[in-house]
């Protein structure tokens, strides 16, 4: 048997400058400018309740868009000594926590928050043989 692979990925170019003035303008557009970015979650203009989805076959099922800020996470990993292909899924898996309603303003949500995420990452965790743990802190960890 012969296996042939190809890349028909097409090669982009884009400019540095523009990039990182785009990035400033939606850190600005989500009132996030002060703080140090690895993730920007746009949620839909639909408002869900925590854990709901929309049905997959309206026009709303669009949830959002989630930017990865993937220097500041590089850097980020080579600061605390962690691995980006480890760190890659916690983030996306907060990002879609965000994106399907739940929140980490109050501790209720918090804790509802960090229900979720673990339990996703406990399922990833499943089949990768990983040993992922969320972004978000858990009701022990908080009140430490």
């Amino acid at each position: 048997m012969t296996l042939l692979l190809r890349n028909l990925q097409k090669s982009v170019t884009f400019d540095l400058p523009k990039l990182k003035a785009d990035i400033n303008l939606l850190r600005r557009i989500v009132r996030a400018e002060r703080y140090d970015l690895g993730v920007i979650c746009m949620q839909d203009s639909q408002s869900l309740a925590p854990g709901r989805l929309p049905d997959p076959w309206s026009d709303l099922a669009d949830l959002g868009d989630i930017f990865l800020g993937m220097s500041y996470i590089q850097q980020q990993c080579e600061k605390d000594g962690t691995n980006v292909d480890d760190v890659l899924p916690v983030i996306v898996t907060h990002g879609l926590c965000h994106l399907i309603g739940y929140k980490h303003d109050t501790d209720e949500r918090l804790k509802q928050m960090h229900k979720r995420e673990l339990d996703i990452l406990t399922e990833y965790n499943k089949l990768t043989d990983s040993n992922l743990r969320p972004m978000t802190n858990g009701p022990a960890e908080m009140s430490n």
